[in-house]
């Protein structure tokens, strides 16, 4: 049992700090890490993670003890590569030791993300088990490194994802693969034996594969201590046994650590090792970052990539719900009608995960809007039957509410009302014109014949979460996303200058008597 190798273990609000009072040694080396993942290009929630770094930085000044900072890959999103140089910057600013090279990293391609990453004066990118097809090497990505402080050796090693042709266009990075997760383990093997040969003993693993791929992991390996990781946007707090605080293959305890997503949280881990580099000590806290907007982070964007066009002002606005992908939001209905409005449609449907952010109350800029929509796809339209897209509802809310984080996410729509139970089973849906006139259908015998006109996104059209929403009709496919058609229609608004954007009722979940339903673990990315 862990708590039996560690000693005893306090509770201590939020934290789990686990004390082994048998092994306290004068000659432990004890080493603090600033950690976070997939910020996905949040550029206004950086003045939370950058004052939580600075105060980092000023908290450990002086303190007997190692440092480091680390990100385990996403930290932008979005081929704009001027955004992204000025993320890196802030990355170099903050003191980031290293990064995983995670997916978006690449949503503009491979020479794009190297053009950005070949400016990075301090940060490092690595990744282990990403090969170019012809067999050379990626210029200034590492397989690993070592990093020194204060004398004492600290091995990092990087993992991108293992799911990256599926997640990435695959037409951006023809010229690059990603080992399965056998090789993986591999190839993060061979370098932990690599750091080992160089005298290394303290060994950190910054994966972008996703939780439980990293639980796997930390069980297939022999020499590391630290996984911090990132792609499944999970928060994970404290050190709980068997859980993320678990055995390597041969036996040592590794820490497992991911912060969430959209740079809405930071962690701090507090560690000591033993003279032969095993764990012996762990405290880990993961802090909600300070997500007001910050005059400095604004002031050093429109220094580096131009002011941003105002489009309107927030008077009240619903926040991002919890679960982005099990509950409504007004602003993605927004852009739904922004769709709908541009492409002249019928309907417009999201899937609940493509946007990423909630503009906050006050000055609505054009940045605001497209950090909401980072992914970047095009936009389409076709003609879907009313069977074709009851289905896509259905099926979404099923199997959204029957995992245990709500993959894939439900499907959010304008010129639609429906409403789902807690068990995910579609109880009613209507269809809304233009005028505001409801047509409610039969969900469960819908017209095979009858058509409606529809606007969505390339990603929703691949059918890779949602197989029921690739277009069966002709497709017109437009070269701009989901945020120019919300820019569009706020400026066109009345009352732009003093938006209430609350909830309208069109997607209503209401609470089963059923006991609740599980069938699956799967991730969105």
């Amino acid at each position: 049992m862990l708590e039996m190798f560690y000693g005893c273990m306090e509770r201590i609000d939020s934290k789990y700090l686990i004390y082994p009072k048998q092994d306290q040694n004068p000659d432990n080396t004890r080493l603090k890490v600033f950690y976070t993942n997939d910020w996905h290009g949040q550029t206004d929630n950086m003045g939370g993670i950058l004052g939580a770094s600075l105060q980092f930085d000023s908290s450990t000044k002086g303190q007997k003890l190692d440092t480091l900072k680390l990100v385990a890959g996403d930290t932008w999103s979005g081929a704009n590569t001027k955004k992204n140089n000025l993320i890196l910057n802030l990355m170099n600013y903050m003191g980031f030791d290293a990064c995983a090279l995670g997916n978006h990293e690449l949503d503009a391609g491979t020479k794009a993300m190297l053009d950005v990453v070949n400016n990075s004066k301090d940060t490092k990118f690595v990744s282990a088990n990403l090969k170019k097809t012809d067999g050379t090497e990626l210029n200034n990505i590492t397989k690993s490194f070592i990093k020194e402080e204060n004398g004492n050796k600290y091995g990092i090693i990087g993992l991108s994802p293992l799911d990256l042709k599926t997640v990435v266009a695959v037409e951006k990075i023809p010229d690059l693969d990603v080992e399965n997760f056998e090789q993986t383990v591999k190839s993060a093997q061979a370098e932990i034996d690599k750091l080992k040969s160089q005298g290394v003993n303290k060994i950190i693993v910054l994966s972008h594969i996703g939780k439980d791929l990293d639980e796997k992991l930390a069980q297939s390996l022999d020499g590391v201590d630290i996984i911090v990781g990132g792609h499944s946007h999970d928060k994970i707090k404290g050190a709980k046994e068997g859980e993320n605080l678990i055995r390597s293959k041969s036996g040592e305890p590794v820490i497992i650590l991911q912060t969430g997503q959209n740079a809405e949280n930071y962690g701090i881990l507090d560690v000591e090792f033993d003279i032969n580099g095993i764990l012996k000590s762990v405290s880990n806290s993961v802090i909600e970052t300070n997500k007001k907007k910050s005059s400095i982070i604004d002031n050093i964007r429109d220094a580096e990539i131009g002011a941003s066009p105002q489009v309107g002002n927030i008077k009240e606005i619903d926040p991002m719900p919890e679960n982005r992908k099990t509950q409504p939001s007004q602003w993605t209905a927004l852009v739904a009608d922004s769709m709908r409005e541009a492409l002249n449609t019928d309907v417009a449907i999201i899937n609940s995960a493509n946007i990423r952010k909630v503009p906050q109350i006050g000055k609505l800029t054009e940045r605001d809007v497209e950090e909401s929509a980072p992914m970047k796809n095009d936009l389409l339209k076709t003609q879907m039957t009313e069977e074709q897209i009851v289905s896509g509802i259905k099926n979404a809310a099923y199997r959204t509410y029957g995992a245990v984080d709500g993959y894939p996410g439900l499907l959010q729509c304008s010129g639609i009302k429906y409403t789902i139970d807690t068990n995910g089973n579609l109880l009613n849906l209507s269809f809304v014109d233009k005028e505001g006139k409801e047509t409610p259908v039969d969900v469960n015998n819908p017209s095979k014949t009858k058509t409606y006109s529809v606007a969505l996104d390339s990603f929703l059209a691949n059918g890779k979460e949602y197989p029921e929403m690739v277009p069966k009709y002709q497709v017109e496919k437009f070269n701009f996303d989901k945020d120019t058609t919300a820019i569009n229609s706020l400026k066109k608004r009345s009352d732009k200058d003093g938006l209430v954007i609350k909830d309208d009722g069109r997607l209503k979940i209401v609470q089963t008597s059923q006991g609740p339903r599980q069938s699956s673990n799967m991730r969105n990315i």
